[in-house]
């Protein structure tokens, strides 16, 4: 997903990966499976295959702890703020835990773009001293879109395939 906001003199362009569910509809069906799987392991306990019961309970904790897993790193973000002196970048869960500053006359944006259909472009911000790759998590088209976003903020674009035109 790519949100930005535009004022007097910054731009800031969000980029976060796109979720299909927030964390309350995730327990609720962690919720519903574990009901399901220890009502069956129950059944069984009761009818006395009462080995069934540690198997479904490490089944249903390690389908909460993969979910939980999962369900943080959708809450990635990567935050590029562009000024007229700089280009920011901040990437965290939840909140920013690195923190990159470019300058903006050196700074360009690497494209490499995608071979088939069923690959995606991939984005670097380079300058002089340190690149970052952005967007790993997004998809073809919001790749596409942070592209544009950046380049029409003054950031120059350089493809690896510079003679096909977009």
């Amino acid at each position: 997903m790519v949100k930005h906001s535009t004022d007097t003199n910054h731009t800031r362009i969000t980029l976060s990966p796109n979720r299909s569910a927030s964390w309350a509809e995730v327990k609720l069906v962690v919720f519903c499976i574990a009901v399901f799987v220890l009502l069956i392991a129950a059944i069984w306990a009761f009818l006395g295959v009462w080995l069934v019961l540690p198997f479904a309970g490490f089944e249903v904790a390690l389908l909460a702890f993969l979910m939980h897993k999962v369900n943080r790193q959708c809450c990635t973000k990567q935050v590029i703020t562009i000024n007229p002196q700089r280009v920011v970048i901040e990437c965290g869960i939840q909140q920013p835990v690195f923190k990159w500053q470019f300058k903006r006359q050196t700074t360009h944006l690497s494209v490499i773009e995608a071979e088939s259909a069923f690959d995606r472009l991939q984005m670097i911000l380079t300058d002089d001293t340190i690149s970052i790759k952005l967007g790993e998590f997004l998809n073809q088209q919001d790749c596409l879109i942070a592209r544009d976003l950046l380049t029409r903020n003054g950031i120059m674009a350089v493809s690896n395939k510079w003679w096909k035109p977009r």
